[in-house]
């Protein structure tokens, strides 16, 4: 068990990678009029070149809790952990870290949330995370509120092999 330090900012840093701020940007094109975007906009074409980073968690309102639908590759790489079908409080308890309290914050306000995470590691390194809200339906048209969240390395140490 690792524990993380966090850090909540209200935008991108702005010494971040241009990888990340576009990943944001294709985000904030998709959000017109201050709309929540759709999974058919931001669909696997348009986020291609992010698709090993983006986990996608899924709102279940009865329960005021989320489900991680899609834990990412880089995410499971990083950490360790694959959370796959588990809820967010489950990091939470395992990192120390307030993710659960930043999703449904994300799902309350339509705004996306940005953090600076701290973890050692391979030594000190810090991370971005991104919480991005998106929208879908389900099966029978019902509307499924997700939220992407993504993890990029910002400084410090990285594993050779994470590139």
């Amino acid at each position: 068990m690792a524990y993380a330090q966090e850090v909540w900012i209200p935008h991108l840093p702005d010494d971040a990678d241009h990888r990340v701020r576009l990943y944001v940007e294709t985000w904030w094109a998709a959000a017109r009029k201050g709309s929540i975007p759709d999974r058919k906009t931001l669909n696997a074409d348009v986020l291609s070149q992010w698709i090993d980073d983006i986990s996608i968690y899924e709102y279940l309102p009865k329960k005021r809790d989320f489900i991680i639908r899609i834990d990412a590759p880089n995410i499971i790489a990083a950490s360790g952990e694959c959370y796959q079908g588990c809820s967010p409080r489950q990091i939470d308890l395992d990192f120390g870290t307030t993710v659960y309290a930043a999703l449904l914050g994300v799902i309350d306000n339509g705004k996306p949330a940005f953090c600076r995470v701290g973890y050692e590691r391979y030594g000190w390194e810090e991370w971005l995370r991104i919480l991005l809200p998106v929208q879908s339906t389900d099966r029978t048209g019902k509307p499924v509120k997700q939220v992407f969240v993504s993890h990029f390395h910002y400084r410090g140490c990285q594993s050779p092999e994470l590139g």
